[in-house]
């Protein structure tokens, strides 16, 4: 009971703002989705051009919030995590508050300008408040095993982005879209107030035990140093690094594809199979929950065992085989049944990708490293958004899928054969 309080301890408030950031951010966007279909499909008359402006407009958020994460890694390894922490929080619920007055803006233009500049500030909130978090994780964790407190700091934010959507919608639908915005943007509040509170600045933790412990830092250098993208460029020069990165991209476009195509694809069945009209929607839910409730005890069997890459290679393999499976074979059983396993196999590869991250990063270049897997998981949600449905739309969801499943399966034997050439625990 103690060691659990000690852990609720020094994750409990970094875990909170990874929750209540993403729950706040995407409660909001399907809502914001909605608004801006209303308001250039019809409001404008835009018609069928509209939706071409929508997608342009979230994929921009998409692309901001990822690559934003980059030089806001570098800076919070010079200037700390929790200010960036703070800062992050605070631009994210000055953006939600702002979408209640894009009404009042006149005219298509003023209401363009308003609404890009309202989605770029909650993008460049989320790509600052994603890496700072990632990167004060490893830091308190990194001499206490990682794979704990990477599994409940990630399920946090995976909780939040599958069921915010969800949430948003039901507020939405009961009070109104302006009361979704401010709920949403009093929760990104209520997480500048836990990160002031409850994360004491992990470079002040025991600075000279760190530096010493620390496995990837083995000449102990003062946590005074300054980070400098030379550190940065240095850090992905490790391979293992560089195709763990690699591996976030290949596992976000599987994710991708499932989350937004697999409840589609049911409901084109629903002909012949018709429980699916009712069930598609659930499916991208328990593939999400699953990953959830997995992602803890997988960070503790990756700390128990110290076995990170076999377990995110395995990851891949079964994530590929689970996708594969609905679009060879379906039927309501194979659809729980893939969902299930793809929510564990992704589990597997996210829990892993920290893990190894975290592990082989310094101190003080950690944050970067962060926001640049984190920049790449957003390219390859947008790519799989977008390559995936001009795909579908020129070759059908089952022939797109049954390829991409082939293409994943082949990239997890890939990483199998260069981890087992490094012989990568």
């Amino acid at each position: 009971m103690q060691k659990f309080d000690h852990f609720v301890g020094r994750f409990g408030g970094v875990s909170s703002v990874a929750f209540l950031t993403y729950l706040g951010e995407y409660m909001s966007f399907i809502v914001v989705l909605a608004f801006l279909s209303d308001k250039l499909t019809v409001t404008f008359g835009l018609g069928l051009y509209g939706f071409g402006l929508i997608g342009t407009i979230s994929g921009a958020y998409l692309v901001v919030s990822g690559l934003i994460a980059i030089p806001i890694g570098h800076l919070c390894d010079m200037y700390g995590r929790r200010l960036f922490t703070i800062l992050g929080s605070l631009l994210g619920a000055i953006a939600l508050f702002s979408l209640v007055g894009l009404d009042a803006l006149p005219g298509l233009l003023g209401f363009a300008i308003g609404i890009g500049a309202a989605l770029t500030m909650l993008g460049v909130g989320h790509g600052t408040y994603t890496a700072s978090t990632l990167a004060y994780t490893g830091d308190v964790a990194v001499n206490n095993g990682v794979g704990k407190p990477y599994g409940l700091v990630e399920g946090a934010e995976f909780a939040a982005f599958a069921f915010g959507p969800a949430l948003g919608g039901v507020v939405a639908f009961e009070f109104g879209r302006i009361p979704t915005f401010l709920v949403s943007g009093s929760l990104l509040l209520v997480a500048v107030l836990i990160s002031a509170f409850f994360m004491p600045e992990a470079r002040n933790l025991l600075p000279m035990q760190t530096a010493a412990n620390d496995p990837a830092n083995n000449s102990a250098k003062s946590h005074s140093h300054s980070a400098s993208w030379r550190d940065f460029a240095s850090s992905l020069r490790d391979s293992v690094v560089g195709v763990t990165v690699l591996t976030t991209f290949v596992a976000s476009l599987s994710f991708s594809a499932f989350f937004f195509y697999v409840p589609l694809y049911a409901y084109t069945l629903r002909g012949s199979i018709p429980v699916l009209a009712f069930l598609y929607p659930a499916f991208a839910s328990l593939m999400a929950g699953t990953g959830v409730v997995s992602m803890i005890p997988l960070g503790h069997i990756e700390d128990a065992t110290r076995r990170r890459m076999p377990v995110l290679v395995a990851g891949l393999l079964t994530g590929a085989a689970s996708l594969g499976f609905v679009f060879f074979s379906p039927s309501l059983l194979s659809f729980i049944a893939a969902s299930i396993v793809f929510g564990v196999s992704l589990a597997m590869v996210r829990v892993s990708q920290l893990v190894i991250l975290a592990e082989r990063s310094r101190l003080e270049s950690r944050a970067a490293i962060m926001g640049t897997n984190h920049a790449v998981e957003h390219a390859a949600y947008g790519t799989g958004a977008i390559v995936g449905g001009v795909f579908v739309a020129l070759f059908g969801l089952a022939n797109t899928f049954r390829n991409l499943a082939l293409v994943l399966l082949i990239a997890g034997i890939g990483f199998l054969v260069f981890a087992l050439r490094k012989k990568l625990q």
